[in-house]
């Protein structure tokens, strides 16, 4: 019969007992597993053994002792009645023999350590109710038996017990290997769960590397997910800022207890700097085999740090070598949890990281440098067309900003997306891209326009709506730009559409146009004040203008508008990057 008494033994070792006791149930042998506190973990019994058990859990109890090199604390066992054999593996012999006891209590038992790596895990046992030759001979003198009647019967039973030697021998080494293997599998697994939730990591940083998220977001995602993932105290990503000559490094996202402050922060600097000419891929410091070797504050027991790189050279650094000339920035983590160190996984890790964040970094720069390079273009090229003629100089900026005013006022009651309101700021932007192929005699004549003339003038938004037709991002603005002269009554231009048939982007740029017209000086009449123009527009509610894009406009503060196309300063500005609208606008554009 065969039980498991207490759980310390994997399955895959109780099935490799279960198979081994079958063999020694045919020398009619017990097997039993102590712990290392010699409770029995696992046995398997025959009714043809000895069933000494008490001697069994002492012989298990000595032999534990004996592993830990204590003075056992009990005197059942005689050590002089144990011997080792095997080279390969220890395994205590112990004999027992009671001149007193009947042939069968005549005993015999061997024991064997499993250990997991250097620790001990517990303790196999066999007992052998037959005896060994020497047992036997003193069994038969006590008795007046002729001990050579018996003697070919002792000697099998001695090949048995040297064959029972080798088999808990050879048990013990494939115990070991399996629990090698399942250690060896639980690590992998480990691992590899490690590696997923690595790969998750950088793969949820990829997902967040749009062209619009912020550095600083971008930067708080990758210390927070670090932290997540790596059991840290604390994290924080340095930035260069400043002017070429006077760069210092700020704290740029973090998370956890970690303070830098720029003295902290150049001393870091340096120091990775040391590292970095060394040869080493980051700047590693713990008291784990020996004192730290830097000075570092109190609270620091571990640190990692590692370079952020970047295209452009910085000054912090004279003399270094090409790589460290890129360095804009440090990734720095201090009291690694749950083990004694950051270790070269953690460092490839953050290496892994601290890449992603510059690439990002990198590409922001990038990007926001193409968002200029094309909203430069654009001012560029629709200055040269206010150009021609002096009265509406810095027209088509005030109907962008404008129109972006309307559509903001607009959706404070009416579902519109961040992206539609960049559309219109380029629509109203590009409202008279057509002019560029209108005689400059015509937009510059002083009186009364012919037929003839006023038709070219009509066709610059079908001009301009087929300059931008080729280019797909601008599709969603052309409609902008080809029907801010239509009216809701129908009577506008170039198609006459009538109320509902006008898109909304093109109602809007027609209010900003008409509003900016009317407050700018002309040929044949002074400018309106900006009482007189909002009345007007008031009064072509429901047939020039649509009546809630135009209510939501006049019931604004236009005034404040005005203030803020004027470039007079505004405390209470309602949006602090005026500056930047065009960036914005260009940047939703092409992200």
């Amino acid at each position: 019969m065969s039980a498991t008494v207490t759980k310390i033994l994997s399955s895959r070792q109780l099935e490799q007992l279960e198979e081994f006791s079958k063999r020694t149930r045919k020398f009619g042998a017990n097997l039993r597993v102590y712990d290392v506190n010699g409770k029995l973990a696992f046995r398997a019994d025959t009714n043809k053994a000895a069933n000494n058990y008490r001697l069994l859990a002492d012989f298990a109890r000595f032999v534990i002792q004996q592993e830990a090199e204590m003075e056992p604390s009990f005197t059942t066992l005689d050590p002089s009645k144990k011997s080792f054999t095997n080279p390969r593996k220890k395994v205590y012999r112990l004999t027992e023999w009671d001149p007193a006891a009947a042939v069968n209590r005549t005993y015999e038992a061997l024991a064997a350590t499993l250990k997991s790596g250097h620790e001990l895990q517990a303790v196999a046992v066999i007992d052998i109710p037959s005896g060994n030759s020497n047992n036997w001979k003193r069994f038969c003198s006590h008795h007046g038996i002729d001990y050579k009647l018996i003697s070919n019967k002792v000697k099998e039973q001695d090949k048995q017990i040297d064959y029972l030697q080798l088999m808990l021998a050879t048990l013990i080494e494939s115990l070991e290997a399996a629990t090698q293997a399942e250690e060896h599998i639980e690590r992998l697994g480990s691992e590899l769960a490690q590696t997923y939730e690595e790969l998750v990591l950088l793969y949820k940083m990829s997902t967040n590397m749009k062209l619009t998220e912020t550095d600083c977001n971008f930067l708080q995602i990758a210390c927070d997910s670090l932290k997540d993932l790596v059991s840290l105290e604390g994290i924080v990503i340095l930035l260069e800022k400043g002017a070429d000559h006077e760069k210092r490094l700020i704290v740029a996202a973090g998370t956890g207890l970690i303070e830098i402050d720029e003295r902290m922060a150049a001393i870091l600097h340096s120091r990775l700097t040391e590292e970095l000419n060394m040869g080493r891929d980051a700047l590693l410091d713990s008291a784990v085999d020996g004192p730290l070797r830097y000075h570092w504050p109190s609270q620091i027991k571990s640190i990692i740090a590692v370079p952020l790189y970047g295209n452009e050279s910085t000054t912090l650094v004279e003399g270094a070598h090409d790589s460290l000339d890129k360095m804009t920035g440090i990734m720095v983590a201090i009291n690694r949890i749950g083990k004694p160190d950051f270790d070269t996984i953690d460092v490839k890790l953050f290496i892994s990281v601290a890449n992603q964040c510059a690439i990002f970094i990198e590409n922001g720069r990038l990007f926001k440098d193409l968002k200029q390079l094309f909203i430069g273009s654009l001012r560029a090229l629709t200055n040269s067309i206010d150009a021609k003629d002096k009265y509406t100089r810095g027209h088509s900026e005030r109907v962008a900003f404008i129109s972006r005013w309307i559509t903001e006022r607009y959706a404070e009651n009416n579902p519109i997306e961040d992206e539609y309101i960049q559309r219109v700021y380029l629509a109203g932007l590009l409202h008279d891209i057509g002019k560029i192929g209108i005689d400059e005699r015509v937009l510059r004549k002083e009186g009364k326009l012919t037929e003839e003339e006023m038709n070219q003038i009509k066709a610059h938004p079908s001009i301009g709506a087929n300059i931008l037709a080729d280019i797909k991002q601008m599709r969603d603005i052309i409609p902008g730009i080809l029907y801010h002269h239509e009216r809701i009554d129908g009577k506008g231009y170039p198609h006459g559409l009538l109320g509902n048939q006008i898109p909304l982007i093109g109602k809007i740029v027609m209010i900003a146009d008409s509003f900016d017209a009317m407050t700018s000086k002309r040929t044949y009449r002074e400018a309106m004040s900006i009482e007189q123009a909002i009345d007007e527009i008031e009064k072509g509610l429901g047939t020039q203008f649509d009546e809630e894009l135009g209510r939501a406009f006049i019931t604004s503060d236009v005034k404040q508008m005005w203030k803020m196309i004027q470039g007079e300063r505004i405390e209470d500005s309602y949006h602090p990057d005026f500056s930047e609208y065009g960036t914005i606008a260009i940047g939703a554009l092409i992200q």
